[in-house]
């Protein structure tokens, strides 16, 4: 490698170098799974297979357009004028009237007109002259006409006008009893007019009759109260009384009653009310009154009700409660329905208390017929609103559904004083206009919200009785009329009511809430006791209108050729407007109808929907196509079969068949929203038909990924990744293969998806073959890669190795071709698989079946990464010359120079290589580089610490500590803050190795002996049994003394001809540096024995400070005494002293135990402190002397 690639561009502090190694894109070591890219890199690869999977993966776009533009057209009539259910249905005819009828009508209408009683209000029109031109106008009468039948009209003697009277109840009426109530009645009568103009009686002349007649009870009473002159009776015709009400100042009448008026201009009504008294009544005199025929019959009346009177001490009439006055030309012709106060008869008078009356004029006619057979005027009423309806429906000429159904003011006077001269009820009204405005909505759309308030208005109005026979069968047939029309239109609906179309929807709902309260009255259960109920009549013409809509879109999509293709075709258009019809149910109509008439739509829907398309389905698979979704597979392994299914034909019906599956499925889908149970599986089970379709295309997938990915590579080019959005890193390099691949890919696993396949097995095979197929293919895209590269002579050993762009793409590629197997687990949901198959086979089988799918993607992975790694380590093995390089110039630096100087070379070409390899690298392929890195880094300065130059020149401490501080150096640059490998990775074996090694190289020689005792402490505790035998001891430390007890020892070796041993133990605190001045001291020997006791106690003065040293030990050393020879080694153990009782934060007395120690034997070592000690004795004596004491004890162990 040339210089100048060598030494990098970055300066020597490391904080400068780190930017090399940060990246861009994913977190150190997270393995990211791709978003599969849903374009193509390189459009001439999709276009070498003739889009093949892109034609497939298209086939749910494709519908869903389909239902954008079906909903955007929708849309365009969601505010437009509703269809006309009339030219849907047909105008139903009602009752039309003859040329009389109608005349007769007309003048009914003027004399009604004419005579119009009452003062105006409530809204109505004072003006005659617009009401005959508003009659005028609606009748369609010519001026001519008018006249004449206006002379007819006043021709005819003019009616009787009449007074009704409701006494409703009184309140809190004054108590005239001794028990604190009253008995109260009413007494009620018309004074006349030509009464009224009598001459007024004088004073002098009502002091007298006040004389003679103390009882005025009666005759006062209906006298003007401003000196008015009396007349002398009133005839029994003009009054009446209520019954009594006993013992009560709340008393409730609800008593009506009816007058004759003479004029009702100048007429008045009076109103006494009186405490009843059984020993002289006035009620009872009123009685008497109201049977005597004349004047002097009254008079001889008054005469004797007077003489049978009484009178309070005070003068007081003592049972008068008070008393009311009305003068009838104030009473409007809507009437009077108010409480009233009751008055005083005179300034003497105790009146209190209020009485709610209801007053009405009306009129009749002496025709000979009884006053309440009113039917003719009913009739009449009906056919009049009937025409100012029509009237009011020509104004709005196509906007009729907008009118709100209300007539003008005219039209409501003209009616409501036919109403009040017929004396036609308000519920009589209420059906009158029920009947005309239902009438009238078989022939025009009238709004069914001011239907609903009719019906609502007539249903509140109505008791049982207020209806004649006549009027009730009126009823029944209207309501049955309105029923059956209502019920063609839901038969209609489709047309009619639109669910697109605000105003058509809204006409359905109220239609259906008409039928709804029309059921629910007891009216309609009154006229129409034996007819079905309404959700069974509803339902039948639901059912009746989705056949006739399903037979009807059936036709349309019917093929004029009726081969395969064009069958499949239609069957697709058929089952997407049913898809549709079934998404507008449930969006629409489901939860109205529910709501409205309690009827499940969507189930009865379904179901029929269902039936029918099974029914076609089926029979159309048993002929046309036979062919295309045939049970019989053929060997796709030979050729010829292949070539059969590979063919245009025979892959364009492949398309329509899975265009079909889809549509199938998407209305299985639906079946999710019923609220039954339902039995009829076989449409839930069409996936069947599309079995060997689906085998057929997954074959031919199979060919067609390898095909496009050999085009991929051999079509590859360089490609701006950012083009792709956030489907892969942007800022790396790859090419258009990559991309490619990724897509075909993803259209394999977005059919997966679409089809959804739902059984079991069937679905496990299918994705084992799936997932076979993309991991053997992305296996072949990474041997292309690879072998392009090696073609390119990456591998080759001669020239200059340069890390250039093509090397990075390479495994950019495969890396990114490797991270789409990786969320195929869950792309291809294995979880749901193995569920099922633990459903149909048992838990084993079901698990078994997803590690087979998923060791299939291991084996794949591991391939992959198998061929990124061996690019990765040829790019480490051959940046090592250079590494080496720079690690001998980092080792052999003069010790002078110091750490961050010593590795500038090194820091500077790793900087320099990693800076190109980081631009142009996935961070995973990135990571991968780094460790070969890291670690061919690592064995160099561990090979230079290996050479035998080094052990032989003896380097000292600072040399040590120099590699330590650069290997500190090393760790921040690749790790980069987080950014670059993480520390797992960077603390791998070669590391730790290292590491441990210069740390122990750099201590001092003490620190060294102290580490030396620590790996003695640890390697006696590892020990749990021993060849050589325990020791058992006892220490603790106490007032500066530390005491040991040396117990005694088991199964010592046997090191004396016969068979025994003379032991004894030597006990030393070491090392010696920590305790200078404590000499060894020594136990008795023991003859003879190889479980010798000793039961003897050793104490040391020694300070706490110094048991609590780093490698502060006792060491036990067995020996067995020899009268001729030196004395034999038997064993030795370790006991820290850090954690004996008595010394702080260590066990207390209460615990102290007996401690077995086994027995060790010492041994050389290659690792540890002794050999770093032992290379230090070329210039250090300290560690001289004391290796020299470890080998000698180590020599006399072996001899042993």
């Amino acid at each position: 490698m040339s210089q100048h690639t060598r030494r990098g561009r970055i300066g020597s502090q490391t904080a400068k170098r780190q930017p090399s190694i940060q990246r861009s894109g994913s977190p150190t070591g997270q393995e990211v799974s791709m978003a599969l890219p849903s374009q193509c890199g390189n459009s001439s690869v999709p276009e070498s297979d003739g889009m093949f999977f892109e034609t497939f993966t298209a086939l749910a776009g494709k519908q869903e357009i389909v239902r954008i533009k079906t909903k955007k057209k929708e849309d365009m009539n969601r505010d437009k004028t509703p269809p006309l259910e009339t030219n849907i249905i047909g105008k139903q005819k009602g009752y039309q009237l003859s040329s009389k009828e109608f005349q007769l009508l007309y003048i009914e209408v003027l004399y009604t007109i004419k005579h119009k009683i009452g003062t105006t209000s409530g809204g109505h029109t004072p003006y005659i002259h617009d009401l005959y031109a508003y009659a005028q106008d609606s009748f369609g009468v010519s001026p001519e006409d008018h006249a004449t039948l206006l002379a007819r009209a006043s021709e005819v003697k003019a009616p009787i006008v009449i007074l009704n009277v409701s006494v409703v109840k009184a309140k809190n009426l004054e108590a005239k009893d001794a028990n604190g109530f009253s008995d109260p009645y009413c007494m009620l009568g018309v004074i006349p007019a030509s009464r009224l103009a009598e001459e007024e009686i004088s004073d002098e002349e009502e002091k007298k009759n006040k004389k003679r007649n103390p009882l005025r009870k009666l005759s006062g009473s209906f006298k003007k109260k401003k000196a008015q002159k009396k007349k002398e009776g009133i005839p029994a015709k003009y009054i009446q009384t209520t019954t009594v009400k006993q013992e009560t100042l709340n008393p409730v009448f609800n008593e009506k009653f009816r007058f004759d008026l003479e004029d009702v201009e100048r007429d008045m009504l009076h109103l006494d009310i009186w405490d009843h008294d059984d020993e002289s009544s006035v009620f009872d005199a009123a009685k008497k009154l109201n049977e005597v025929k004349g004047f002097k019959g009254l008079e001889r009346v008054f005469k004797q009700i007077a003489q049978s009177a009484r009178t309070s001490s005070s003068g007081n009439i003592d049972d008068f409660l008070g008393a009311v006055c009305f003068r009838l030309s104030d009473i409007p012709s809507t009437g009077i329905d108010e409480w009233v106060d009751l008055e005083a008869r005179s300034t003497k008078s105790n009146v209190q208390g209020q009485i709610h009356l209801k007053l009405s004029l009306a009129t009749r006619e002496d025709r000979g017929i009884p006053e309440e057979d009113n039917w003719n005027d009913i009739r009449q009423h009906e056919d009049l609103m009937a025409i100012f309806i029509e009237h009011e429906i020509r104004q709005c000429q196509n906007d009729v559904y907008k009118w709100s159904g209300n007539l003008p003011q005219e039209a409501t006077t003209i009616l409501h004083q036919h109403a009040i001269q017929g004396d036609i009820t308000d519920v009589q009204k209420s059906m009158c206009r029920w009947l005309s405005f239902s009438r009238k909505h078989m022939e025009h759309p009238i709004d069914y919200t001011f239907l609903l308030k009719l019906l609502q208005d007539l249903n509140d109005k109505w008791m049982p009785g207020s209806l004649s026979r006549e009027e009730e069968e009126s009823l029944t047939d209207s309501f049955l009329l309105f029923r059956d029309f209502c019920l063609a239109l839901i038969r209609k609906q489709h047309d009619i009511f639109p669910p697109s179309n605000n105003a058509a929807f809204h006409r359905l709902e109220y239609m259906l809430r008409c039928l709804a309260c029309m059921y629910k009255s007891k009216l309609f259960q009154k006229c129409c006791p034996f007819e079905r109920d309404m959700q069974s009549e509803i339902n039948h013409s639901i059912k009746k209108g989705t056949q006739a809509w399903y037979e009807h879109m059936s036709a349309l999509v019917k093929p004029q050729v009726r081969d395969e293709d064009n069958i499949l075709n239609s069957l697709v258009d058929l089952t997407n407007l049913v898809n549709m019809q079934l998404q507008k149910t449930v969006d629409y109509h489901n939860e109205l109808y529910i709501s409205t008439v309690g009827v499940k739509y969507f189930n009865l829907i379904y179901k029929q929907l269902d039936k029918f398309l099974t029914g076609e389905i089926n029979s159309h698979i048993e002929d046309e196509l036979s062919e295309a979704l045939s049970p019989r597979l053929d060997n796709f392994n030979e050729g010829k079969s292949l070539l059969n299914i590979d063919n245009p034909v025979r892959i364009q019906m492949t398309v329509t068949s899975f265009e079909l599956y889809l549509a199938l499925k998407h209305f299985n889908i639906y079946r999710s929203h019923l609220t039954c149970e339902y039995e009829d599986q076989q449409l839930a089970q069409m996936y069947q038909w599309f079995k060997i379709a689906v085998q057929r295309w997954l074959t031919l997938a199979k060919l067609k990924l390898t095909s496009r990915i050999q085009r991929a590579v051999e079509l590859d080019k360089e490609i701006n990744m950012l083009e792709f959005g956030e489907t892969v890193d942007s800022m790396v390099k790859h090419t258009t293969s990559a991309v490619d691949v990724c897509c075909s890919f993803s259209q394999v696993i977005e059919f997966w998806r679409q089809l959804a396949w739902p059984e079991a097995e069937d679905a496990y095979a299918f994705v084992m073959t799936m997932t076979d197929d993309l991991s053997t293919n992305a296996m072949f895209y990474a041997d292309l890669m690879h072998t392009k590269l090696k073609n390119a002579g990456y591998y080759d050993e001669e020239g200059q190795f340069d890390i250039t762009e093509q090397l990075c793409i390479t495994i950019n590629n495969i890396e990114q071709v490797r991270r789409t197997l990786v969320p195929l687990p869950d792309q291809l949901d294995y979880a749901n698989i193995q569920n099922e198959m633990e459903k149909v086979h048992g838990d084993k089988v079901g698990s078994q079946a997803r590690i087979a799918l998923l060791n299939v993607i291991r084996n794949a992975d591991a391939n992959m990464i198998n061929k990124i790694q061996q690019v990765t380590d040829r790019v480490a093995d051959r940046m090592r010359p250079d590494i080496k390089k720079d690690v001998f110039h980092l080792c052999w630096a003069p010790e002078s120079v110091p750490a961050q100087e010593a590795i500038h070379h090194l820091m500077e070409y790793l900087d320099s290589n990693l800076f190109t390899l980081n631009s142009n690298l996935l961070g995973s392929n990135f990571d991968r580089i780094l460790s070969s890195i890291w670690v061919e880094v690592l064995e160099e300065i561990n090979e230079v610490l290996d050479n035998e130059k080094v052990s032989n020149e003896g380097k000292t401490m600072l040399f040590y500590e120099r590699l330590h501080d650069s290997l500190a150096i090393l760790i921040e640059f690749f790790h980069a803050g987080q950014k670059g490998l993480e520390m797992d990775k960077l603390l791998c074996q070669q590391y730790k190795k290292l590491e441990r090694k210069l740390s122990l190289h750099k201590m001092p020689t003490t620190k060294l002996i102290e580490k030396f005792y620590q790996e003695k402490v640890a390697e006696q505790e590892m020990a749990t049994k021993s060849d050589l035998g325990l020791l058992n001891v006892r220490v603790h430390y106490r007032n500066g003394l530390l005491s040991i007890d040396v117990l005694n020892g088991q199964d010592i070796i046997p090191l004396d001809t016969n068979g025994l041993s003379d032991p004894y133990v030597v006990i030393q605190l070491l090392p010696q540096h920590v305790f200078p001045g404590e000499e060894e001291q020594q136990t008795k020997i023991k003859k003879k024995t190889l479980n010798p006791s000793f039961d003897e106690t050793f104490e040391f003065s020694i300070s706490p400070t110094q048991c609590q040293t780093d490698g502060a030990t006792i060491l036990f050393t067995v020996m067995d005494h020899d009268m001729l020879f030196s004395n034999d080694f038997a064993g030795e153990a370790y006991f820290p002293l850090n954690n004996i009782p008595g010394i702080e934060n260590s066990p207390a007395f209460g615990q102290l135990r007996e401690v077995a120690l086994p027995l060790i034997r010492p041994h050389a070592s290659e690792t540890g402190s002794l050999p770093v000690l032992e290379a230090r004795q070329s210039w250090d004596k300290e560690a001289a002397e004391f290796v020299k004491k470890r080998r000698t004890i180590e020599e006399k162990a072996d001899s042993n």
